[in-house]
């Protein structure tokens, strides 16, 4: 037999092995599940970031190039920042768990107990000591306890604002002028994943502190307004110095196919503005949900809602679950409160009916 007729038999083979599919079910929410439970916006990938990222898989075998250095430059040009005062990485998690690790090594991470913690429990494991403080009465995060707290064993504060899982916004002026007093004693780093959700963002942010060259980090995510969960791109703003230290110890960078996304519908105002409009009538669905039944959720602006259900959340939760309703498991801090994602609307409107039928069961 000779060679071309093995290469051609192969190739006859190769044309008649059919691809496997890509279902849901394999790459996303298990089918007929409706998923509230991990704070994802359904809504995105954006036509346009979808489209860049198809384009962008084909040179999947290759390292990314300058699109890296394309989204860092769109970003720093947003926010009024030079390109060395943006840190890319992973999903935003990446960025706060490089910059726990590099501070942890200098003094205690100090925190709120009740808030966004999976890169404080990964610093906790490399030997970093994390000091967390409850939250206020109004299960707001307390800063005047925050500050209180600080001496010079404390190498960096976290605040997540909006608060997960909560959904707190704390006062825009009342933070900044928290991380303006606290930042001369220490550096403060303020995830707003959340931020470009809320009523207000530029208000709510603290950007401008990283233009004024405060002792301040910022980090930020594409998963939320964007809905790329799944493509893993976050990044941190900040002093050049800070960003340095922050970007030595990032390990895990984006892929070419989440910067490809990333670039093409970071200044996309159409999709932004539908985006918004989605998790407001999604929010407007859980809150409306909840005070059918005199439940009283707590303020949010964020992609989910938090809500004290009278009842324990782990024997609530379950019954959802039997029903193909996924929300969040029982918090033990607070064991009768319920965090419930947004979702598609149909998908919200599954939970209102479901949600009532077990309430009042």
């Amino acid at each position: 037999m000779t060679r071309r007729l093995v290469l051609g038999g192969l190739a006859g083979s190769l044309a008649s092995i059919s691809m496997p599919s890509i279902t849901n079910a394999r790459v996303g929410p298990l089918e007929n599940i409706v998923r509230l439970s991990s704070n994802e916006n359904p809504y995105g990938p954006s036509k346009k970031a979808l489209m860049a990222a198809s384009q962008a898989s084909s040179m999947g075998a290759y390292y990314p190039g300058k699109i890296a250095m394309e989204l860092k430059k769109a970003i720093a040009e947003k926010n009024n920042l030079n390109m060395d005062q943006v840190a890319l990485s992973s999903g935003s998690n990446e960025v706060l768990s490089a910059a726990v690790v590099a501070w942890g090594k200098e003094g205690k991470i100090l925190s709120p107990d009740f808030t966004y913690d999976l890169h404080l429990r990964y610093a906790e494991g490399t030997g970093t000591e994390v000091v967390r403080l409850p939250l206020a009465s109004d299960m707001s995060i307390d800063l005047d306890a925050l500050e209180n707290a600080i001496d010079d064993s404390i190498s960096m504060v976290y605040v997540c604002n909006p608060n997960n899982p909560t959904g707190k916004t704390i006062d825009g002026n009342t933070l900044r002028d928290f991380c303006m007093r606290v930042g001369k004693k220490t550096t403060v780093i303020i995830d707003e994943a959340y931020n470009e959700l809320t009523q207000n963002p530029e208000y709510s942010s603290m950007v401008d502190l990283v233009r004024e060259n405060q002792n301040i980090i910022v980090t930020r995510t594409f998963s939320k307004l964007y809905g790329m969960a799944g493509m893993r791109v976050g990044y941190a703003l900040g002093r050049s110095d800070l960003i340095n230290i922050v970007g030595n110890h990032v390990m895990a960078w984006p892929n070419i196919v989440g910067l490809a996304a990333a670039h093409a519908t970071y200044a996309e105002d159409d999709f932004i503005e539908f985006s918004l409009e989605k998790i407001n009538q999604g929010r407007e669905i859980l809150n409306s949900t909840f005070k059918m039944h005199d439940i009283k959720p707590l303020p949010s602006e964020t992609n989910f809602v938090f809500a004290d259900i009278g009842r324990s959340v782990n024997k609530f939760e379950p019954k959802l679950r039997e029903r193909n309703i996924q929300v969040h498991r029982a918090y033990p801090l607070y064991p009768n409160h319920l965090r419930v994602s947004l979702g598609k609307i149909e998908d919200l409107m599954k939970f209102r009916k479901v949600f009532s039928e077990v309430y009042n069961s």
